[in-house]
């Protein structure tokens, strides 16, 4: 009865379909069952393929080796991908990162991501994003990339980093290559040549390099998600799968600078030493020659010295920047726009240096008995003065017959206006033996106090140069320890570290700083971070610097992006005069840093200390200055 009930027609379709239901469950489950024992237990390896075909020839690999225990397998269901941020990394080519000396153990930001496209707005930066790709059949599948700026798509062979290979890249060798969001053929590279024989039930390495300079940036890899597909489709979550199941907890950045920069110095001083003369280094630890009375000493009178009040912002008219002899590496620009800008300093007239020097040397023969011989002119600036006449600045090498030694003559020297003779200007003496106190305000920039410190520790370890102290006033910086990056051999006795609160405020910071030299007749630096440190730095600030009578602001160069003291290209500021050298006493009498109304920014209060220091009716000294250069940075979230 029952039988024939159940298998009436009605009765009979009701029964089939729910049969096929609960087979089709129990199918699903058993699917789901063995993906996620095939994705934790599958040693996913492609045994029938040694390397993928129609890989692009002749790019470079990184081996980013990560431990077994980093690597953790996820449901395909969960699937996402990792991203590593680096911040403030200038440029547009992925070669940039790569270069960084961060990348790729020290991310500035990690997060995750649901599907294979990333978009960020801001500039400067460079991203690794990582992860698995699951395929869920056998067959060839074809890749594309589109970015905004370049971008390069790497792919393993199996699920081990080492085995990747570039498969894609948007990028261009005559200009800042970028795309659309869905703009899949404006560069050859940007698709896979050959298609790529992927096997289910594997997964794969994958990861992409992305590099932004401005605008809107985003990074997006498409695929064919069969070999019968002929559509290129964004890889969505359900293919992928993280290669670090959590975020690795970030090195914090103070641990990551410390680890990465505190001996960088090593490699920076054998640069230095390779690249420059060993003549040139050699000559700031000669022994001084006594200047002694070999010329009669003379009044000194310059145009560059107010007689009357300036008035605001029209100290730069008391300005003029000095030639050099020989010529020195100061071009930074071939470009005709930028005029002066990119142009080198001023080359003094040979003969008249020449004659100058042949003079210096003359007297020196006669004064002293010693028949002194020129072996290298090291180093002239000379102020030309239309009315007074001129002032020489002299560095000279020389030696004595029959002896290799060699002497150090380093003096200021004066013509007077009519006259081909030469005297030594009262009050233009320079102090060999003053300790320069170099100043330096600090908010949470500690790469760049690495950098200054490494830069110093070159320039003293080539000259010889540990007449010096740093104080560094600090806003708080949370990115470095001070105590533990000053705890070197040369600077642990030579630095002061001044704890400031709240806001950053340079012109305060600057006034607290100079209230702990000990001395007014100390030598004060106003340094900045961002720059490097010449080698001869500290000897041209004693020289160029005299208490009372002379101030002295080396012009800084701004390097564009990627440039470097090597290559130095970009532009001299011109009118820009935040690094100054002046004796502390000189300090006191123009009252420092107007900290009343310059505050939280800055822009102006250069030219306001300018006016005061004229004011004050001191002369400027000023050249364009070789290896004084600003680096490129962002200025975005800097100082709070």
């Amino acid at each position: 009865m029952y039988l024939r009930r159940l298998l009436t027609p009605r009765r009979f379709k009701k029964v089939v379909k729910r049969l096929i239901f609960a087979l089709t469950a129990c199918l699903i489950s058993f699917i789901l069952f063995f993906s996620k024992f095939w994705g934790r237990h599958s040693d996913n390896t492609v045994k029938e393929l040694s390397a993928f075909p129609g890989m692009i020839s002749g790019a470079g690999q990184q081996d980013l080796r990560y431990g077994d225990e980093n690597t953790v397998a996820v449901p395909v269901s969960n699937a996402v991908l990792n991203v590593h941020v680096w911040r403030m990394q200038c440029g547009s080519n992925v070669a940039y990162l790569k270069k960084s000396l961060f990348f790729p153990k020290y991310p500035d930001q990690e997060k995750f991501i649901n599907e294979f496209q990333v978009e960020d707005d801001s500039v400067d930066y460079g991203q690794k994003i990582f992860g698995y790709l699951h395929p869920q059949s056998n067959g060839l599948y074809r890749f594309a990339i589109a970015s905004d700026d370049t971008s390069e798509l790497w792919i393993s062979t199996d699920e081990y980093p080492e085995n990747k290979r570039l498969v894609a890249r948007v990028f261009s060798e005559k200009e800042i290559a970028w795309t659309r969001k869905d703009e899949l053929d404006k560069y050859p590279e940007q698709k896979t040549k050959k298609p790529l024989y992927l096997q289910a039930n594997t997964k794969y390495y994958v990861e992409v390099l992305h590099q932004q300079g401005i605008y809107k940036g985003f990074v997006r890899v498409f695929w064919t998600i069969s070999d019968k597909d002929e559509d290129l489709r964004l890889i969505t979550s359900q293919y992928l799968s993280p290669f670090l199941q959590n975020t690795t907890h970030i090195t914090k950045k103070k641990v990551a600078l410390h680890n990465v920069l505190s001996q960088r110095y090593q490699q920076e001083f054998q640069k230095q030493s390779d690249r420059i003369s060993s003549k040139f280094v050699k000559f700031y630890s000669l022994p001084f020659i006594s200047k002694a009375n070999f010329l009669t000493s003379c009044y000194y009178n310059s145009s560059f010295v107010a007689r009357t009040k300036v008035h605001r912002n029209k100290g730069v008219t008391m300005v003029f920047e000095s030639s050099v002899f020989p010529p020195d590496d100061t071009q930074m620009s071939n470009a005709p726009e930028l005029g002066r800008w990119g142009s080198p300093n001023r080359v003094a007239d040979s003969e008249v240096i020449r004659s100058v020097v042949h003079s210096l040397v003359a007297a020196l023969r006669l004064s002293s008995s010693k028949n002194y011989t020129l072996k290298r002119i090291h180093k002239v600036l000379q102020k030309p003065d239309p009315v007074y006449g001129d002032r020489f600045s002299v560095d000279l090498e020389l030696g004595l017959p029959h002896t290799e030694k060699s002497y150090r003559f380093s003096e200021h020297v004066y013509q007077k206006k009519g006259t081909n003779s030469l005297c030594l200007p009262k009050g233009i003496e320079w102090n060999r033996n003053v300790t320069v106190y170099i100043i330096l305000p600090v908010k949470d920039q500690g790469r760049w106090v690495y950098h200054f410190i490494n830069g110093l520790t070159v320039a003293s370890l080539l000259t010889g140069d540990k007449n010096f102290h740093v104080i560094v006033a600090d806003f708080e910086s949370q990115d470095i320890d001070f105590a533990k990056a000053f705890d070197t051999a040369l600077l642990r006795s030579r630095h002061t570290i001044i704890n400031l609160t709240g806001k950053f405020y340079k012109t305060l910071a600057l006034n607290k700083a100079v209230e702990q030299v000990p001395s007014a007749h100390d030598l004060l630096f106003l340094f900045d971070l961002h720059i490097d440190v010449p080698v001869d730095i500290l000897d041209s600030v004693r020289k160029n610097t005299i208490e009372g009578r002379i101030a002295f602001f080396p012009t800084v160069g701004r390097l564009d992006c990627q440039s470097t003291y090597i290559d130095h290209q970009g532009h001299w500021e011109i009118y820009g005069y935040g690094l100054l050298a002046v004796y502390k006493s000189d300090w006191i009498r123009f009252g420092g840093m107007n900290a009343e109304e310059f505050k939280y920014k800055w822009g102006g209060e250069d030219w306001d200390l300018l006016d005061r220091i004229v004011n004050a009716q001191l002369e400027v000294e000023r050249i364009k200055y070789p290896g004084l250069y600003h680096h490129y940075h962002t200025k975005q979230e800097m100082w709070s």
